[in-house]
């Protein structure tokens, strides 16, 4: 790989609007939403969270939780679950092809993977749409593939690394413009997005084309998405500028998902695994929501206490991010038997 610099603000400037734009201030815009959460630690979860995760996968256990003896074997799954959770991580984080630190490595390998993962679900479109991660231990940094590629070509080694400024310092090639103003603005301003994946996945899409694209709360997985998801309804064209990519940033507000109307859909997440987990479950609840609203009969919404209840008790208690880890692990262990095998190397 070359070392070669390239600023896209130069390559871009042919594509960018001509009028003049005004700097947008950033401070305090996602005040309240969580920390951020190196990308490097996503395959390491407390006690507290597995004991969570334990509860969930053995609810007769969590039922009996007053009795010292549902008291051990719940301590004992939760064991269990911490202990075996990245057994096969060494297979999937071969020797670098790359001059690159540990940490760089990992980051690429799990964004290569989830670049074919989402391609494999068909939530690309050609050679379209991004996903990108932050450089841990390197502020301002993150990795985003190179754009002409297909998300089936995408290795661990073929990804760039840019800066915010718009200059890639490692790897070959330069990325699609509406992914650098998109992705360097969020990274730079949504202090949970370690990950910012965007893309125009059919069922999701669809709800953004509707008049009212709120997604109802209908169905266990739109359960997952309860006030988390920013309604965007201005579509001014492709995001080709820093004040258009800082507009998208200040509507999604902290949020994890933003959903543009005509347009697509934008997540940003503390974990590469939870990026992909929340584009497959919003897909999911997308495509039962217009399937359901297409026999024309009433919609059954669920209540209101229990879309809170239900969202805190698996989002915001970390259960989530646990089950997006196991996720996206098992489709790694999936693709080293097959032929995306390479996404690793």
């Amino acid at each position: 790989m070359t070392g070669m610099k390239m600023s896209i603000r130069t390559a871009l400037q042919p594509h960018c609007r001509l009028h003049p734009r005004h700097q947008f201030s950033c401070a305090g815009l996602c005040a309240g939403a969580r920390p951020a959460v190196p990308i490097s630690s996503f395959a390491q979860r407390t006690t507290a969270q597995s004991t969570c995760f334990a509860a969930v996968v053995a609810p007769d256990v969590a039922e009996e939780s007053a009795s010292a003896q549902t008291a051990e074997h719940t301590n004992n799954r939760a064991t269990t679950q911490q202990s075996s959770g990245a057994s096969h991580v060494e297979s999937c984080y071969p020797t670098k092809t790359i001059n690159c630190s540990d940490e760089e490595w990992k980051a690429r390998v799990d964004l290569a993977a989830l670049y074919r993962v989402c391609h494999n679900h068909g939530m690309n479109e050609g050679i379209n749409n991004h996903l990108t991660a932050t450089m841990p231990g390197m502020p301002g940094h993150f990795l985003v593939f190179a754009f002409g590629l297909l998300w089936s070509e995408v290795t661990a080694s073929n990804l760039l690394l840019m800066d915010s400024k718009g200059n890639v310092v490692r790897g070959e090639g330069h990325p699609e413009a509406t992914a650098f103003w998109i992705h360097s603005r969020l990274h730079d301003v949504h202090p949970a997005a370690a990950c910012v994946v965007h893309t125009h996945q059919p069922w999701t899409t669809a709800l953004a084309c509707l008049s009212d694209p709120t997604l109802p709360m209908i169905h266990q997985n739109s359960m997952r998405f309860y006030n988390d998801i920013a309604y965007d309804k201005e579509y001014n064209g492709l995001v080709l500028d820093e004040d258009e990519g800082n507009r998208i940033a200040k509507v999604m507000d902290g949020r994890r998902v933003h959903l543009h109307a005509n347009h697509g859909v934008i997540i940003a997440t503390e974990t590469i695994g939870e990026a992909f987990d929340y584009l497959y479950y919003l897909e999911r609840a997308a495509e039962v929501t217009i399937k359901a609203l297409s026999t024309g009969k009433p919609l059954k919404l669920i209540d209101e206490v229990v879309c809170a209840t239900t969202h805190e008790k698996f989002v915001d208690s970390g259960i989530a991010a646990e089950f997006a880890r196991l996720h996206l692990e098992a489709y790694k262990r999936e693709m080293l038997t097959n032929k995306d095998a390479e996404f690793c190397k």
